[in-house]
């Protein structure tokens, strides 16, 4: 297929934002929440939003976030959506990586048990996110912003796991050679993780990210495309969770398949 929309693993948007314009960004966005409560707010309005993918996501950088991470909750919400996004570790504040700890523990145990996309955010603690997923194995791992060394990002492949690349991976990565053309997935972390990068700086824009990882591994960007694509594909037959995702994304996933 020439006429695939890109894909974008990794984005934050506003529940505010309305359908006609997340259309207009002819991309398929898996839309990260950062709490429990803002997931709540997108799975409003998951029916009626073509090509996005709205998350479940307790980030570990927002206390608030933190302190009313409830896992009944969670666990109800995650019905309702294939992706899980973001969850992890973040070292940036000592204090409350003992609670990061506690909640990365408990979302990735019931994880074990309803498998789903899930993009887990590891800055300043790489090599204890892999520790996690050696303890807590789940199927559906995908390492957002990764910028681990070479042993940890070794070690994480080998657990099955799944990368998402953005701009600023790009440029600071010293491991991006070990992973396998075929875990690697395009992301923007709008409105972080593309501020380098090709404007203009939306969700969904992820060209520059295509254009150098095709020319990294030998491929014109179309093929890249594809092989993205298909990398999905697989990621949701693994978790079987094609029956969650909006129905124009899963016809595109059969097309590819």
């Amino acid at each position: 297929m020439t006429t695939l929309p890109a894909l974008d693993l990794h984005a934050h948007v506003d529940t505010a934002v309305s359908p006609r314009d997340l259309l207009n960004l002819r991309a398929v966005v898996f839309a990260a929440s950062r709490s429990l409560a803002e997931s709540h707010m997108a799975l409003r309005r998951q029916p009626g939003d073509l090509l996005t993918v709205w998350g479940v996501g307790v980030h570990p950088g927002m206390k608030e976030s933190l302190e009313n991470y409830d896992p009944e909750g969670f666990g109800g919400l995650i019905e309702r959506t294939a992706y899980v996004g973001e969850i992890g570790l973040d070292a940036k504040i000592a204090s409350r990586l003992r609670k990061q700890h506690e909640v990365l523990e408990s979302v990735l145990t019931q994880l074990q048990g309803s498998p789903r996309l899930t993009s887990i955010h590891s800055y300043g603690a790489t090599t204890e996110i892999v520790d996690h997923l050696e303890r807590n194995p789940i199927t559906g791992a995908i390492l957002h912003w990764w910028l681990g060394g070479r042993a940890a990002t070794s070690r994480a492949i080998d657990l099955g796991a799944y990368f998402s690349i953005n701009a600023a991976t790009i440029r600071r990565s010293e491991a991006l050679d070990l992973v396998p053309i075929d875990r690697i997935l395009p992301e923007t972390d709008h409105p972080d993780g593309n501020r380098g990068g090709a404007r203009p700086h939306q969700p969904g824009n992820v060209t520059d990210v295509e254009t150098a990882l095709a020319t990294m591994h030998g491929l014109d960007v179309v093929d890249f495309r594809l092989q993205t694509w298909r990398n999905l594909a697989s990621l949701v037959a693994v978790t079987e969770t094609r029956r969650l995702l909006p129905p124009r994304v899963a016809a595109i996933i059969e097309a590819v398949n």
